[in-house]
């Protein structure tokens, strides 16, 4: 083959796992110039609130004149217990986004290199706000400066923003620093879906 041409992102890029059917026909099919489409990839991540999930947590504090804080936290916590695919807008992001994992040439990419992904980010926030998450997603790029982007100042697309919650809403103030270790792991159980865990420094 001269060229593969493939649509095989999925959420904050990796989910589904298509990548590695790409790299294997890569491998077999592809002469050695020949060019892959998209031939590079991103994945961004940014701290961010959730205003509205806060406050709707909050009501759980007084309700009618009953503490409800006990059943407010379970809601939380089965609301936050995976990431969740959303619409993010840029008025939510309290710092400024960073690279996580940066795939600069998906020729050289190996096959298996995107089974464990590790990222140490540090945030220093732009504004005070409570941080209630971190917002992952991803561009590809087709050489020349040719990019599709999805970031949440871009024109939406299927893909949206993939957000990890923390459980909590933990104040912040203009310039601090909240750092986090994020990992992207393959599921043994089903290598279509990916194990992100979060862990803030």
């Amino acid at each position: 083959m001269d060229i593969i041409i493939s649509e095989w992102m999925g959420f904050y890029l990796l989910h589904e796992s298509m990548l590695e059917s790409v790299l294997i026909a890569r491998d077999r099919f592809l002469r050695a110039q020949g060019r892959m489409l998209p031939c590079s990839a991103r994945i961004w991540a940014a701290l961010v609130e959730a205003e509205d999930l806060r406050l709707d947590m909050a009501n759980y504090e007084d309700f009618l004149g009953l503490d409800l804080r006990l059943v407010g936290e379970q809601q939380l916590a089965a609301r936050t217990a995976e990431p969740r695919v959303e619409e993010v807008h840029g008025r939510r992001i309290l710092a400024e986004p960073l690279v996580a994992v940066d795939l600069t040439d998906l020729h050289q990419l190996r096959v298996e290199g995107t089974r464990n992904l590790e990222a140490q980010l540090s945030f220093r926030t732009w504004r005070q706000g409570y941080a209630a998450g971190i917002a992952f997603w991803f561009d590809v790029g087709f050489g020349r400066d040719v990019i599709l982007k999805t970031d949440p100042g871009s024109p939406p697309t299927h893909w949206k923003q993939t957000v990890v919650y923390f459980g909590a809403f933990p104040a912040v103030e203009s310039g601090d620093v909240l750092e986090a270790n994020v990992v992207l792991k393959q599921s043994e159980e089903n290598p279509r879906q990916y194990n992100i865990s979060v862990e803030t420094l």
